[in-house]
């Protein structure tokens, strides 16, 4: 349910945001957005999914470019957008750097219960 509200509201949003700026953010401008809305997306799809090992990671990625696949696939049926490998790339990029983020966090988290479980070893 929430991987098609999350569809939805990159592509409603998505057609609002690309009908205020037309004309104004245009290519090669418009793959910073695509990075960090992809970004974002990825760090979403973590959180929802919670990610508790390294599939997790993969997963997160994975669903996150669905998102944008879906998205630029939709496009194809708008006569005023158009499919783009290039905003697909930029999404996989956003979509990395947001999973990046989660294995981070997710290392982090790994290291200080190791760290908590040798300090409860030693009393």
């Amino acid at each position: 349910m929430a991987a098609v509200a999350g569809c939805l509201a990159v592509w409603v949003g998505g057609s609002r945001v690309h009908a205020a700026v037309l004309h104004v953010l245009v290519s090669p401008w418009d793959k910073p957005v695509h990075i960090v809305l992809f970004t974002v997306v990825s760090l979403c799809v973590g959180w929802l999914i919670g990610v508790r090992r390294a599939r997790d990671l993969w997963l997160c990625f994975g669903l996150a470019l669905l998102v944008g696949a879906i998205d630029e696939g939709l496009q194809a049926f708008d006569p005023t957008r158009s499919l783009d490998m290039d905003d697909l790339l930029a999404n996989a990029v956003g979509a990395a750097i947001g999973t990046a983020v989660h294995a981070v966090l997710w290392h982090r988290r790994e290291m200080k219960a190791l760290h908590s479980e040798d300090s409860l070893s030693r009393h």
